[in-house]
């Protein structure tokens, strides 16, 4: 079959009722409870869920800077407000009328890179990590010595703790 791979060369992850992804440890590693098991067998199950987890963790990053948006808004809205009183009482030298507007500025472009940020969403179909670029002899070549995966031994200890914490 076209763009099928070789079984070591499967990805596998885990998928929750809300539908969240995540990389299983381990290919061989059971899923964790209220988690199902889906394993990607050809190029093109790879590549979707690619772009699936970008878009996800390209959601979690625009909650995480929203939410931190918003706990720092009072705070710049304060220093914004005592740079534009400075400017207007007159600053007691050149220099430092210098670095209050480059500090009014930098808070501004800060608010729009922010809001530019919210209103705009990412291309993730061009999206691709550097390792996905090279061919597998590339990767292999890249990659010996290094240890893949985790041994035989060590699934069970994996698998059970991983059974402790759902």
């Amino acid at each position: 079959m076209q763009g099928q791979i070789s079984d070591n060369e499967a990805v596998v992850y885990f998928v929750d009722a809300k539908g969240e992804l995540m990389l299983a440890p381990d290919t061989r590693m059971r899923p964790f409870r209220g988690w199902r098991r889906v394993e990607c067998k050809t190029r093109t199950d790879i590549e979707n869920f690619s772009r699936r987890m970008a878009a996800q963790q390209y959601q979690r990053f625009r909650s995480m800077k929203i939410e931190e948006h918003m706990r720092s808004q009072r705070k710049r809205d304060e220093l914004k407000a005592n740079c534009r009183l400075r400017l207007a009482a007159g600053c007691i030298s050149q220099e430092d009328e210098r670095l209050t507007r480059q500090t009014l500025h930098s808070l501004e472009r800060k608010d729009a890179i922010f809001y530019d940020m919210l209103a705009r969403e990412p291309d993730l179909t061009k999206g691709a990590l550097l390792i996905e670029k090279y061919d597998s002899g590339k990767i292999e070549q890249m990659g010996t010595g290094k240890r893949r995966g985790l041994a035989d031994h060590e699934i069970n200890a994996v698998s059970q703790l991983a059974e402790t914490t759902a």
